[in-house]
C-alpha cells in the first residue's frame, strides 16, 4: 500500500503545485465492471506515481501518463473461514488501443485488511511491473525482458516475477519455465500486443488445478501441454503463477 509520506507528497503536488491536473482525455465507460474500491484505487494510484508515471483518478478509473492506459480495481466474493478471509480482487487495465487486461487474484488473510493487502502484493509482484514496463515503455528493475521466437516471429517478452504460495521447491522451476517457453514458441499468435498467465496449483491427493490464459481467454492446447511439464510431486500444497506480455520487436 502507498506510504503516508507518498500520500502527503501527492496531496502537496496536486493541491499546491498543480502537477496532477485532470487529463484532457475521456475515461472509458464502466462496461460491466464492479464499482471500484477506493482502497484499491489508492493503491494503484500510488504504485504508478511512486514508479515515476503521472496518474490521477478520473471517475471510476485511474488515468496514467495522459491516457496511455486506464486502470481500476474491485474486490468481491468474500469467503469467511474460521481463521481467515479469502476474497477476489480484479485489477483491470485498458490500453490506449482498447485492449482489456484483467488480472484476478485471491487475497488471503486473518481479516479484511490483510486479505486486501495480500491481493495487492500478488498483483504488484506478478503483474504490475510487467504492465508498467511493457505498456508505458519504462525501465523497471523488477521485470525480465527476453526475445522469444513465437510461431516463427521474434517477439519481446516482459516477464513479471514468479508468484508462489506454499512449499514450492524453487530449484524445480527452471525446467518448467523452459517447457512453458517451448510450448508457447510453437503457438501461433497474431502480431501486436498479447498477454499470458500460467497458473498451477498442487494439493496432496487431489488433481492439480491448471490454468493457461492468452488475452484473458483459456488456451486449451497450452493448458493440456502445461499438464505434462515436470511439476514437483510433493506432499505439501503449493501454487505458482507467472504473468508476461508479448509484443512485436521494434528496431
Amino acid at each position: 500500500m502507498p506510504s503516508l509520506c507518498s500520500k502527503l507528497r501527492f496531496a502537496w503536488e496536486y493541491l499546491i503545485l498543480g502537477k496532477h491536473k485532470l487529463p484532457q482525455v475521456s475515461p472509458p465507460p464502466d462496461f460491466d465492471y464492479p464499482v471500484p474500491d477506493d482502497c484499491l484505487m489508492n493503491f494503484l494510484l500510488g504504485m504508478y506515481c511512486e514508479h515515476g508515471a503521472s496518474a490521477v483518478r478520473v471517475g471510476n478509473w485511474i488515468c496514467v501518463d495522459g491516457g496511455r492506459l486506464f486502470t481500476r480495481a474491485a474486490h468481491f466474493d468474500h469467503r469467511q473461514h474460521p481463521q481467515r478471509l479469502i476474497l477476489q480482487a480484479d485489477f483491470v487495465t485498458v490500453t490506449k488501443q482498447g485492449q482489456h487486461m484483467i488480472e484476478s487474484f485471491a487475497g488471503i488473510g486473518p481479516d479484511f485488511t490483510s486479505a486486501l493487502q495480500d491481493a495487492c502484493k500478488s498483483f504488484q509482484d506478478c503483474s504490475f511491473h510487467a504492465l508498467f514496463a511493457a505498456l508505458l515503455g519504462r525501465l523497471c528493475e523488477h521485470v525480465d525482458r527476453e526475445v522469444w521466437n513465437i510461431g516463427g516471429q521474434n517477439r519481446q517478452i516482459t516477464l513479471g516475477w514468479l508468484r508462489y504460495r506454499g512449499d514450492f521447491p524453487t530449484d524445480k522451476w527452471a525446467p518448467i519455465f523452459e517447457g512453458l517457453q517451448k510450448h508457447l514458441e510453437s503457438f501461433a499468435l497474431t502480431r501486436g500486443l498479447h498477454w499470458a498467465r500460467f497458473f498451477y496449483s498442487h494439493a496432496p491427493s487431489q488433481a492439480p488445478t491448471i490454468e493457461v490464459l492468452i488475452d484473458n481467454e483459456t488456451s486449451e492446447p497450452l493448458q493440456s501441454l502445461a499438464a505434462n511439464l515436470p511439476w514437483p510431486q510433493v506432499e505439501q500444497f503449493f501454487s505458482t503463477r507467472l504473468f508476461f506480455t508479448i509484443q512485436d520487436v521494434t528496431s
